[in-house]
């Protein structure tokens, strides 16, 4: 498992940091390899990602989404990929972003032998996309779902909430219905979800995610 950590100020308020953050369908847009996000329950999201030219998809948690503090998920079975952003106010305008993100490095990057150094660059890349995309108005202008905004999952923390005792808590904790069992989704070439039974034998596939899938709508 490889974990990095980088920090960003943007030139926003606070609250609209927050709620572009919150808003996980607003990923493709600026995280690496992400094609979709869509909510699947209150607290439960669905990803699709290109990972080496290969479609993968898995279910993840919603750990915690602290109002203007801190949003915070991990995947729910198969391969360990976990973030935590934590927000800090720079005044009246400008919002230092703190991400925290871990992931396992075999499955992610299995051909790169400088993984945890690419993952840490590839964070980076996506943060300065995000900002680029607050800070030029396209994304800002959505109101948040109701209720979204003040969730809490988890007890209050001062302190950064780490993606590895996230990602504990949610395999340790698996919300009630979910299965290790669970079989691959079928009618897609080239598919499966991250925690199911691929008879390949690889959830992943091979490869990088593609960096040209940044910014993707």
């Amino acid at each position: 498992m490889s974990m990095v950590q980088q920090a960003i100020e943007v030139s926003a308020p606070l609250h609209t940091v927050y709620q572009q953050l919150a808003a996980f369908e607003n990923y493709p847009r600026f995280m690496t390899g992400v094609r979709q996000v869509t909510t699947s329950g209150s607290d439960q999201t669905h990803w699709i990602m290109d990972v080496d030219g290969k479609r993968r998809e898995f279910d993840a948690q919603i750990i915690e989404q602290t109002l203007d503090e801190r949003v915070s998920w991990s995947t729910m079975e198969g391969p360990l990929l976990a973030e935590t952003l934590t927000l800090r106010p720079m005044g009246e305008t400008k919002t230092q972003i703190v991400a925290q993100l871990e992931a396992d490095i075999a499955f992610l990057m299995p051909s790169d032998r400088h993984g945890q150094e690419s993952l840490n660059r590839r964070l980076k890349a996506d943060l300065t996309t995000f900002k680029g995309l607050v800070e030029s108005g396209v994304l800002g202008g959505r109101p948040m779902p109701a209720g979204a905004s003040s969730k809490r999952l988890t007890s209050p923390a001062r302190d950064f909430a780490s993606p590895a005792s996230v990602a504990t808590r949610v395999h340790k904790h698996p919300p009630a219905g979910s299965s290790d069992s669970d079989p691959v989704s079928g009618g897609v070439t080239g598919s499966a979800h991250m925690g199911g039974r691929s008879t390949s034998g690889d959830i992943w596939g091979s490869g990088m995610i593609n960096e040209e899938e940044r910014g993707i709508g």
